[in-house]
């Protein structure tokens, strides 16, 4: 079910209506009988898999407070996750890679698995991870109920595409249900309204299409037709994830329960490195915490200190698809975050507010990251080259795609006024308090709701799915 779908609607409604009217003490149980139902209707036959996981996961865990020697029940944790995780995700990728390096030398041909990829799988494994290295550094209370550690993992809000959870962010929510506050209502459903018209109507309605037309035969298009396809699609992705994250978020708020901001206007970014922290957060949170900073992070050298930040990204690239795109994807960010880190030696000083002589850095790094964005948009390196080969050899004399231009500067205005509303919307809520500010409040809700009940009928699938 997608959340931008009516038996999704139908679902949440279901639960949702359930769980304001049973006992506090029972919510827990409901929202995970909710999740495995939810998980069941999307894929029945990995229902299997996603139990065995979280008993296996649960009783590693266990084991690990147990034991005197913990050190090895943490590594078997990574091990069992890492190798579903690589079976289920990479091992055709890794099929392929060798039959074509092979292939080099002399002609082979490789049975290649075909594996469907389960949902959610990537998300909910660096989950598990997580909570597994927090509690064993002792950063996090053990987790001594099965149900609560099952919720934690399949809570369905955010099990098929995050936000990323820390065992310290959720678990301790599980202890004090109560139901969500006048407050979190009326925030979930401004998430859930901000969230479908990003999603239904912007991403799906105004720029996927002609996305799809350009990347579905890249080169045959005009170099404007390019050009304006490859900011169509970073508003695009932008969008869709972001927008998915705010339903996430709002459907969460409505069952009485916070789950972190995952963007923060990340093409007002100035650096690669504030991007990174604006863009996919709890993402780029956990790449930091459990893996640069073990790695070495910036405590043994400058040198080191590069080197941990290309692997980073090199595997933060590999974690979004099993393609040579996404490594270069990853790669080239990593170079941007390098060149940052020795452009910046010496003068990195604490986050200010943004100016207008930003404006330029802005820009040039909008700039770059769209340019990356093409070798995570095309199918094929050999389609990300035909991209680049038309944007940078073609001319620009033919004419130009006028009414898609206007939609991508609709978006990047919308963009950039997001930080600014979401700052006076909380003051307008403030001061519509009283029962004319719900009636208010309800209409303009219900008028998101009649935009996407007409236009949801283009609502297509969520991107990050394939991940």
């Amino acid at each position: 079910m997608l959340f931008n779908s009516y038996p999704f609607l139908i679902f949440f409604l279901a639960v949702l209506v359930t769980y304001r009217a049973i006992p506090a003490r029972h919510r827990v149980s409901l929202v995970l009988g909710a999740s495995l139902l939810f998980y069941f209707l999307w894929i029945p036959q990995y229902l299997l898999l996603l139990l065995v996981d979280i008993g296996v996961n649960y009783a590693l865990l266990r084991a690990m407070v147990r034991s005197s020697r913990p050190r090895r029940y943490l590594a078997a944790v990574l091990v069992f996750n890492l190798g579903l995780l690589g079976w289920f995700k990479y091992a055709a990728f890794i099929v392929s890679s060798i039959a074509a390096a092979w292939g080099i030398f002399e002609p082979v041909a490789l049975p290649t698995p075909k594996i469907l990829l389960p949902l959610g799988i990537s998300f909910y494994t660096f989950m598990i991870i997580a909570l597994a290295v927090d509690t064993y550094r002792g950063d996090i209370e053990p987790v001594k109920s099965l149900r609560d550690y099952a919720v934690f993992m399949c809570f369905f809000p955010h099990l098929i595409a995050g936000p990323i959870l820390r065992g310290s962010e959720f678990l301790p929510q599980l202890r004090k249900v109560t139901g969500a506050s006048p407050e979190q209502v009326r925030r979930g459903a401004w998430l859930i309204a901000s969230g479908l018209v990003k999603k239904v109507l912007l991403a799906d309605l105004l720029l996927a299409p002609f996305v799809n037309v350009v990347f579905g035969a890249p080169g045959f298009a005009s170099a404007p037709e390019h050009l304006v396809a490859v900011y169509s699609f970073a508003f695009q992705i932008y969008f869709d994830f972001s927008g998915y994250t705010d339903i996430a978020r709002g459907a969460a708020l409505l069952l009485g329960f916070e789950l972190p901001l995952n963007f923060e206007e990340p093409y007002l970014a100035r650096d690669p490195a504030e991007f990174w922290r604006r863009w996919h957060m709890t993402l780029s949170r956990w790449l930091r915490d459990y893996l640069y900073v073990p790695l070495g992070g910036n405590r043994k050298g400058r040198a080191r200190t590069l080197v941990n930040l290309m692997l980073t990204m090199l595997l933060g690239g590999l974690w979004h698809g099993a393609a040579w795109n996404f490594v270069i994807w990853g790669g080239f960010h990593g170079l941007l975050l390098v060149a940052h880190r020795l452009l910046a030696a010496g003068r990195r000083r604490a986050e200010r507010p943004l100016r207008w002589s930003d404006a330029l850095r802005i820009v040039l790094l909008f700039h770059a990251v769209c340019l990356l964005w093409i070798f995570f948009r095309a199918n094929t390196f050999a389609d990300a080259s035909a991209v680049l080969h038309r944007l940078f050899t073609g001319t620009y004399t033919q004419t130009w795609p006028v009414l898609q231009i206007g939609i991508v500067a609709l978006c990047a205005a919308l963009h950039v006024l997001e930080r600014p509303a979401r700052v006076h919307l909380a003051v307008v809520r403030e001061r519509l308090s009283g029962p004319w500010g719900a009636v208010i409040e309800g209409a303009a809700i219900g008028a998101v709701a009649g935009l996407v009940y007409l236009f949801g009928g283009v609502g297509g699938e969520f991107i990050y799915f394939q991940f």
